[in-house]
């Protein structure tokens, strides 16, 4: 095996004896000459006025804030170059405006820079300190926003958030929301916590038990399997605490109504066996569900 490879590395030479001298001069000059364009462009045309950054065009914004982002991310892209766009400092120029979800910035050459932002959507009303806030999905305040349909309130009877709603039964109750699909989320009108912990209520539906805010994408899938069976039709409850064994339920409407308003949980006690609907919509008995309200 060594004298092969010795073998090997005397006949590299005469390889190279192969191609013409001349070629091998133009190989050279070749390399050396991408070598030279590559360091020019990387060290000085990339950031040169001759690509500047000179005309920015911001678009996407409805925001009450829409002067001082546009003004804040105009400031930033002027320091840039068509063919060196910094993504990170465009976010950061935007960092301190909550309603910003993201920006997509596009070149033209030579000149022009197109950044389209992207704005959070509220998800829930926040009623909190006789204030009416409207909620980001992360919890994110924003401010100066108008929304053209109705959200799912969440009422507090903590301190009004500064920038985000961060902890507390609040917070667990907007993870509610913020997990739902989009055809439930839109015919939510609140969401609370009771005896049976996280509910959302559904407008001209019925109220949905989540227990905990754990496995919400899950929950909320088996809420979902059981509204979109013909059997439970007419449920004053879906309990999805357990989500492998959703449940549907309650009582009728005249019986519902005052429970409701008042809270009363014994007249709830008479109704323990109860007619259940599962996610697979076959009716009959099932394990006793008390038919108490929040």
């Amino acid at each position: 095996m060594v004298r092969a490879a010795a073998g090997t590395l005397r006949r590299l030479p005469r390889v190279a004896l192969v191609v013409p001298r001349r070629a091998r001069r133009w190989a050279i000059v070749l390399v050396l000459l991408a070598l030279l364009f590559a360091s020019v462009y990387r060290l000085w045309f990339r950031n040169s006025s001759f690509v500047s950054v000179q005309h920015v065009k911001v678009s996407g914004l409805t925001t009450g804030d829409a002067p001082r982002i546009r003004a804040a991310l105009t400031a930033a892209a002027h320091d840039m170059s068509t063919l060196d766009v910094k993504q990170a400092a465009l976010e950061g120029a935007v960092a301190g405006f909550p309603i910003v979800k993201d920006v997509v910035a596009e070149p033209a050459f030579p000149h022009t820079l197109r950044i389209r932002v992207i704005e959070e959507q509220p998800v829930a009303l926040l009623e909190v300190g006789g204030e009416r806030l409207l909620l980001a999905g992360d919890g994110s305040v924003l401010r100066g926003v108008a929304t053209g349909h109705p959200l799912p309130v969440i009422r507090s009877s903590g301190s009004v958030p500064n920038a985000r709603l961060e902890r507390g039964a609040a917070a667990a109750e907007l993870r509610v929301v913020a997990a739902a699909p989009a055809p439930l989320a839109g015919r939510m009108t609140a969401v609370s916590e009771g005896r049976r912990g996280l509910y959302a209520s559904l407008r001209n539906g019925p109220q949905i038990f989540f227990g905990d805010s754990g496995r919400l994408d899950a929950k909320w899938a088996a809420a979902a399997a059981v509204l979109a069976d013909p059997s439970s039709k007419g449920a004053s409850y879906v309990d999805v605490r357990l989500p492998e064994r959703p449940v549907a339920g309650g009582l009728d409407a005249q019986t519902l109504a005052p429970l409701t308003a008042t809270g009363n949980d014994a007249s709830a006690q008479s109704n323990d066996q109860t007619q259940a609907t599962g996610a697979t919509g076959a009716t009959g008995p099932a394990a006793p569900v008390q038919n108490s309200q929040p």
